[in-house]
């Protein structure tokens, strides 16, 4: 059995933390993408997890694991997105392991509950707290009220499967700013302004102008992702900064964006986690 899970990159958001992980999470508004995670399971002597085939610690799975493997297996997850950056690759790692072992032990948990377990993961590690959601679903997913699948409120954006152009300069320490009160405040106010703001006309080019308007207002952006986005707003394209990361991702503008580092190519994805 082989899980497929697209990444994920946020526009905008507001943190909303509770006792309980499953009920913690993140409204705002992202886009999965077709640059994915795929996991397989197979039977081991000892449990182990390989990421891009090298063995790894990889925290956020392995609470996937502990949790619902049912004798000693070997999780194998490529990803294909940049590792670090916002795409949502830890939440794709565990959500691709929650629906691989499902399948491969036959569980009997919905796809909203194998993904509960992979959002608490990603919570209790605080790597992310809205990826899982909207891996979960694909498209452009509004997250309207927090919590894991089965507990927060999607809707989506309608969209094509459109071209996504994206530059990744560097990480940005996710758990860093989700621990910093002060910062997480300005964030969480402006999430929730923009949030408002494109319920009021929920469009893809809205959603491109809110999340720029957000990434203006939280002051996290580095004078190269700033530059980079004035560039592709300056060529006619649409861009801003993904979240968290010092990436830039794009509609249009690709060769003024190649002025500001290699420039990666995909799709949004329709779908969300799936397994064949």
């Amino acid at each position: 059995m082989r899980a497929f899970v697209p990444s994920h990159i946020t526009g905008f958001f507001a943190a909303c933390r509770k006792d309980d992980p499953i009920r913690s999470g993140s409204i705002g508004c992202g886009l999965n993408l077709a640059l994915g995670a795929e996991t397989t399971v197979k039977p081991s002597d000892e449990t182990a997890i390989k990421l891009n085939g090298e063995a790894s610690d990889a925290p956020v799975s392995r609470y996937v694991v502990e949790r619902l493997a049912k004798s000693h297996v070997e999780v194998s997850t490529w990803l294909d997105m940049p590792l670090g950056t916002g795409f949502g690759a830890s939440g794709a790692g565990a959500l691709g392991a929650a629906y691989s072992l499902n399948a491969y032990f036959d569980l009997g948990l919905t796809a909203s509950q194998a993904g509960a377990v992979a959002h608490c993961a990603d919570v209790v590690n605080k790597t992310g707290l809205g990826d899982v959601t909207a891996q979960n679903t694909g498209g452009l997913v509004i997250r309207l009220e927090p919590g894991a699948p089965g507990i927060g409120k999607l809707d989506r954006i309608p969209v094509p499967p459109l071209e996504v152009n994206y530059v990744v300069r560097g990480p940005i320490s996710t758990r860093a700013i989700l621990s910093n009160e002060s910062v997480m405040k300005e964030i969480n106010k402006a999430g929730e302004v923009a949030l408002k703001e494109l319920l009021a006309r929920p469009t893809l080019r809205e959603f491109m102008r809110l999340s720029r308007c957000f990434t203006g207002r939280i002051g996290l952006a580095s004078d190269w992702a700033l530059d980079a986005i004035d560039a592709v707003e300056a060529a006619g394209g649409m861009a801003s900064m993904i979240m968290l990361g010092d990436a830039v991702f794009a509609f249009g503008g690709a060769e003024v964006l190649a002025e500001f580092g290699e420039v990666g190519t995909t799709r949004i994805s329709q779908v969300g986690a799936s397994i064949d």
